[in-house]
């Protein structure tokens, strides 16, 4: 017997997920459709697999691998304002009414199964860093941003051997 193993074809999850969604909520552009598409290939997807939550203890949660704490201070701290308003009512509408918290925010855990709002959060997570994006053909760059900003010095990523996987964000 064959083992099969699963991931999502990256020219599907570019061009049918992350562009649609990001353009949806006026955030796109080809610096962050890459950037974001190589962060999910960073952070969720390893041997052949697309990981929906952190293995381990960790806490992460969907391709992104965004942790509750941070799902949280965005919901908290950067969509908790009046100017934000029409951004948080587009996340809401993509993420639906079935996984609310008793706040009425839906909850961490809608990251794993709706692979459109973890595009969204994955591009609102990095819309609160100051320094502009990448270039859209810089993978190295595009690396490097990741480290600094999403994984940070805490976590395990090594930008020099992401290259290759922004790389291919870039190219499909």
């Amino acid at each position: 017997m064959t083992k099969t193993t699963g991931g999502i074809y990256l020219n599907h999850l570019k061009h049918e997920v992350i562009t649609p969604v990001l353009n949806y909520i006026n955030l796109g552009g080809q610096r962050a459709i890459n950037q974001v598409t190589g962060t999910f290939l960073v952070e969720g997807y390893a041997c052949n697999y697309t990981y929906l939550r952190q293995l381990g203890k960790g806490p992460a949660l969907g391709p992104c691998q965004m942790e509750p704490v941070t799902y949280h201070d965005i919901w908290d701290n950067y969509l908790n304002n009046a100017r934000r308003q029409p951004l948080r009512s587009l996340l809401m509408h993509i993420a639906g009414d079935f996984n609310l918290d008793n706040r009425g925010i839906p909850k961490p855990e809608t990251l794993t199964g709706n692979l459109f709002f973890a595009a969204a959060m994955c591009r609102v997570f990095y819309i609160r860093i100051r320094e502009i994006l990448p270039d859209s053909h810089n993978a190295t760059a595009m690396a490097q941003y990741h480290k600094k900003y999403y994984n940070t010095a805490l976590g395990k990523a090594d930008w020099q051997k992401n290259i290759d996987r922004f790389q291919q964000a870039i190219d499909c």
